[in-house]
C-alpha cells in the first residue's frame, strides 16, 4: 500500500496492526500514533514509530487513519478532529457505532468500519468490515492491505450483519477460552496437574482449530470422523448434545449479537 497512517489510539489492537505491517516490510515512518499516555507513546517509539499527543496534529499527513479508541470516547475524539479529515478515510473498530454516527461527528465522507477480534495480536485475526458506499474500491484495497497483516478479512454489504459478526468472531475467542477453562478443571479433577492439563488442553485447541481452517470440510464432518460408534468421543458428544449443547451456544451467541444491537443503537 502507498499511503501514510495515524491511529487514534495506541493500544493493544493498533499495536497489533502497526506490529503485523512492520513484519510485512511497511516503513515505520509511515506511521504515526497519538494517545496521550506516556506508557503507550513510550511502547509505540520502540517499535520505530512516531508517537504524538496531539490528534489533529498527527492525523495532518495521514491517508488512512484508524479510530482505535473505546467506544464511549469515539464522539469527543471525532468531534474535535471534524474539518481536519476531508479526503482521509477514517476507519474505526469502536463496537458498536455506526457509520452514521462516524461521518456525523468527524464531517468525513470515507468511513470504513471494521470488527477484529483479540487473535489480531497473535497475527490470527478475523476481522469483519463494511465500508459507507461512498469509499470507492481502491481505499477498501488499501485498507485490507493494512488489516491483513494481522488476519483475515471480509467485507460485509449490511453495516447490520456486523452485529452478528460481533457475536460470532468478535466476542468467539472468549466462548472457545470458556471451554478450554472448563476442560482443564475436569482434566484437574481427574487427578491431572493444571500445568499438564493446560498443555493438553491448548495444544488439542490448536491441532483442532488448524484441522479446520485447512481442511475443506465442514466441522460437523471432521466431528463425526473422530467419533468411533460406541468409543469414548461418542459418549462425550452425546453427554454435550443431551445436556443442551447446541441450544446453548446458539443462545449465548444470539444473547450477544442483541447486545451488540443494543450497544448500536444507544
Amino acid at each position: 500500500m502507498n499511503g501514510n497512517l495515524t491511529f487514534i489510539g495506541g493500544g493493544n489492537i493498533a499495536q497489533a496492526i502497526i506490529g503485523g505491517l512492520l513484519e510485512t516490510g511497511f516503513s515505520p515512518d509511515r506511521m504515526t500514533v497519538a494517545d496521550p499516555s506516556p506508557e503507550q507513546g513510550a511502547t509505540i517509539e520502540r517499535l520505530g514509530v512516531a508517537w504524538d499527543t496531539d490528534n489533529l496534529k498527527a492525523v495532518d499527513s495521514a491517508d488512512l487513519v484508524f479510530l482505535c479508541v473505546k467506544p464511549g470516547l469515539a464522539q469527543t475524539v471525532c468531534e474535535a478532529l471534524a474539518g481536519s479529515l476531508d479526503q482521509k478515510c477514517l476507519i474505526s473498530v469502536a463496537a458498536g457505532i455506526t457509520t452514521t454516527q462516524l461521518k456525523q461527528w468527524s464531517h468525513s465522507g470515507l468511513v470504513v468500519r471494521c470488527m477484529p477480534n483479540t487473535p489480531a495480536l497473535v497475527r490470527s485475526g478475523m476481522l469483519g468490515l463494511y465500508a459507507d458506499p461512498s469509499v470507492a474500491a481502491p481505499i477498501r484495497d488499501e485498507v485490507v492491505a493494512c488489516l491483513s497483516s494481522v488476519g483475515i478479512t471480509e467485507w460485509f454489504t449490511r453495516e447490520a450483519d456486523l452485529d452478528a459478526v460481533t457475536a460470532i468472531s468478535g466476542s468467539g475467542p472468549a466462548y472457545f477460552f470458556y471451554l478450554m477453562e472448563t476442560m482443564v478443571k475436569a482434566a484437574e479433577k481427574m487427578g491431572i496437574s493444571k500445568a499438564t492439563a493446560t498443555t493438553l488442553v491448548t495444544q488439542t485447541a490448536l491441532g483442532a482449530a488448524k484441522m479446520a481452517h485447512q481442511n475443506p470440510q465442514s466441522p460437523e464432518i471432521l466431528r463425526q470422523q473422530v467419533t468411533s460408534p460406541g468409543g469414548t468421543t461418542q459418549a462425550a458428544c452425546e453427554t454435550l448434545s443431551q445436556g443442551g449443547f447446541d441450544a446453548l451456544v446458539i443462545e449465548a451467541c444470539e444473547a450477544a449479537k442483541v447486545r451488540s444491537e443494543t450497544l448500536s443503537s444507544s
